[in-house]
């Protein structure tokens, strides 16, 4: 039975998660639907955001190559958060820590080796800026891979 004023859940999630005075959670309910807009295909394939507390965004990332090169774009990360979702609750820093990608893995499924698709930008990295930190996040995917 459906009611012609029924809505769907995704809908009414963050109102109602901030009623129960739980707003952090509406963020990061918020902020995992747009990790792959604000941290691009890639990186959103091998990183995500796991909780916040204190201003302090936690990330668990694939393994120790990921941590280190995201450290290096922790100011375009939040600034690209506070682009996409908001300031409502600010994050102030962000922390990588190494660990299982449990649901990314899960909604993808087996990882599968496949060639790069064809195109300028396979990987999704055009937002990213700088040259080098381009390089860099291709050859980790490509190590990645390889495993």
């Amino acid at each position: 039975m459906r009611r012609k004023d029924a809505a769907p859940l995704s809908s009414i999630l963050d109102a109602f998660l901030e009623s129960l005075r739980i707003p952090h959670v509406a963020f990061l309910v918020s902020l995992g639907k747009r990790w792959p807009e604000i941290a691009g295909p890639l990186v959103s394939r091998n990183a995500t955001p796991l909780s916040l507390r204190n201003g302090v965004l936690t990330v668990v990332v694939r393994n120790h190559a990921w941590a280190q090169e995201l450290r290096m774009s922790t100011t375009t990360l939040i600034g690209r958060i506070r682009e996409t979702v908001g300031e409502r609750i600010p994050v102030t820093d962000i922390r990588f820590t190494v660990g299982p990608l449990a649901s990314v893995e899960e909604t993808e499924g087996p990882q599968r080796e496949e060639p790069p698709p064809a195109g300028p930008d396979p990987e999704g990295l055009s937002a990213v800026t700088d040259p080098r930190m381009r390089e860099s996040l291709r050859a980790i995917a490509r190590r990645s891979k390889g495993r």
